[in-house]
């Protein structure tokens, strides 16, 4: 008979019973879990600072783009005191165009309400050289007076800068009256060795018969358009800057989306009402005269970028604020510690809390209305 035998296996051959496997599996999944965790928040983290960059990216290049436009608004159309604010009439084919601005003046800014953006429209001369206003001499243009082309020449002291095609507003030489837009249709040689002229053409187009409308005299002069820049900024309803460019000469509008999640735009009139050259009040209410639009010194701007994750919390608890300073009387403004803020109302969407927020803000001297003859 055959004796079997038993032999014990070593001790680090024994294998793991089923509690350490258990044991082992659960701490595995405990540190898997863990990773997971980490890695998710890392992702929320790095998705949120993602978005504040857009956030700040977005917002900066939005103030550059109509800081930029605005340092050349009023070129060449306020080169004297009696343009600023005149109301301005142009027509084409005996009607008047129903998309030219209200007024001759460097910033018209469109006030919304508390909550809803404003919209600022700058204009400039198109002309890339120079400017320069063209005083009239006799004998004075007379749309009544058909003897040696009244009715259609403008006698200047000179045509410098003046090109066929222009457009010209006739400033009749004194404040809070019309500017009259006709087109140039031929500068000609001077007449005598001190005056050129310009001559306007009736053709029912531009230059429809008797327009402009009023005989001029000593102190008339031409301020020259050339097509006229005529730049908005406004905000659309899916939180997107556009930039609308109105064509006096065809009558039409181009849109361009400029920069995306901006969410508000705030725009005040800096204005020196007492005469001292230094600014002390700020509001968006519209110069209603040629005096009122001459203490319009600058425009303070604030743009509110928001970012473009949606947080699963809540991030911002109140409106973000506009720091406006201290100094001088500052429309709609409130204090804030030891300075003064404006609201900014990005409250209107029902998640609004749910994303982050950054304002910018700028303040634009308008050169050429200080640097007017």
């Amino acid at each position: 008979m055959m004796m079997r035998t038993h032999t014990n296996p070593a001790p680090g051959q024994a294998g793991f019973t089923l509690i350490e496997l258990l044991v082992g599996m659960t701490v595995g999944l405990l540190v898997t879990i863990a990773i997971a965790a980490v890695l998710v928040n890392a992702e929320n983290q790095r998705r949120t600072t993602s978005s504040g960059s857009d956030a700040q990216i977005n917002g900066g290049l939005a103030i550059y783009t109509i800081e930029r436009q605005l340092k050349m608004a009023g070129y060449g159309i306020v080169t004297d005191s009696w343009t600023a604010g005149c109301t301005l009439s142009v027509q084409s084919g005996g009607a008047a165009i129903a998309g030219a601005p209200p007024v001759l003046a460097p910033v018209i800014i469109t006030a919304g309400n508390a909550s809803t953006a404003d919209a600022v429209r700058i204009l400039s001369s198109s002309k890339t050289n120079f400017v320069m206003a063209a005083p009239l001499m006799a004998p004075f243009y007379d749309p009544n007076q058909s003897s040696s082309n009244q009715n259609t020449t403008f006698n200047v002291k000179s045509t410098l800068g003046i090109a066929k095609g222009d457009l010209l507003a006739l400033v009749y030489g004194s404040p809070d009256t019309t500017c009259e837009v006709f087109q140039a249709s031929d500068v000609d040689p001077p007449a005598t060795p001190s005056t050129t002229t310009v001559v306007m053409r009736n053709d029912n187009s531009w230059n429809a018969n008797k327009y402009p409308t009023k005989a001029t005299a000593a102190g008339a002069y031409l301020v020259n358009l050339g097509t006229l820049n005529d730049i908005s900024f406004s905000l659309t309803a899916d939180m997107r800057l556009r930039q609308t460019s109105y064509s006096v000469s065809t009558q039409a509008a181009t849109t361009q989306d400029v920069q995306s999640n901006i969410v508000m735009l705030k725009a005040l009139y800096g204005k020196d009402t007492d005469g001292d050259n230094i600014i002390d009040t700020y509001d968006s209410v519209t110069p209603a005269s040629n005096a009122d639009w001459l203490k319009v010194r600058a425009v303070r701007l604030a743009v509110v970028a928001r970012s473009a994750e949606y947080e699963k919390d809540e991030v911002t608890t109140s409106n973000p604020q506009w720091d406006v300073g201290s100094v001088g009387t500052i429309t709609g403004a409130s204090a804030c510690g030891t300075s003064n803020c404006i609201a900014l109302h990005v409250d209107g969407a029902a998640d609004w809390k749910h994303y982050r927020y950054k304002v910018f803000d700028v303040l634009v001297p308008l050169r050429n209305q200080l640097w007017k003859s």
